[in-house]
């Protein structure tokens, strides 16, 4: 017999199968009890600093996402100087919206795999839900940006600055 899961990801080999979610419950459902997506507090800092609300905010996120690129060899190594794209991200979320035929993905657990500055953004703008789309070619693959990878790689202060934006973020939101 298959589980819910297992109907799920079948139904959503669909590529019109999508589903929208509350945005701060799957952050939350993300984050769980290790912050696993750190990475994505980051990216909501780098907006904050784009719209001049820190002072610090891309700085992080440049050195994250250098380390996240080059110790990846599944990503190409121009997205480790990424600012510009995220730049004309925020600026297409700020003007339109979340595009919904641009869907985040999800994996077999239902944590945020990929889209993680559209979710920043989402978050930024208060954008309530987002549209969710499982992609069975990334079930297997898992992503870890919780407060070890920053402490691993050398972000030592990272943890401390994510975990008090995190707390005040959902407060804001709740």
């Amino acid at each position: 017999m298959k589980t819910e899961n297992q109907k799920l990801l079948e139904l959503s080999n669909n590529k019109n199968f999508i589903i929208e979610v509350d945005t701060l419950w799957l952050l939350k459902h993300s984050m769980g009890n290790n912050y696993n997506a750190s990475d994505v507090i980051i990216k909501f800092l780098a907006i904050e600093n784009y719209f001049k609300k820190n002072e610090f905010g891309f700085d992080l996120y440049n050195k994250m996402q250098k380390i996240r690129v080059l110790n990846n060899p599944r990503v190409p190594n121009y997205r480790a100087y990424n600012k510009k794209r995220f730049i004309s991200i925020i600026e297409s979320f700020k003007e339109k919206g979340f595009d919904k035929k641009h869907p985040l993905i999800i994996n077999e657990s239902f944590k945020l795999f990929e889209g993680t500055h559209r979710m920043a953004c989402a978050l930024y703008f208060k954008i309530k839900k987002v549209p969710i789309v499982f992609d069975s070619r990334m079930i297997e693959l898992n992503t870890d940006y919780s407060f070890s990878w920053f402490t691993k790689n050398g972000l030592n202060n990272y943890p401390k600055i994510i975990k008090e934006r995190y707390e005040r973020l959902v407060k804001e939101w709740t």
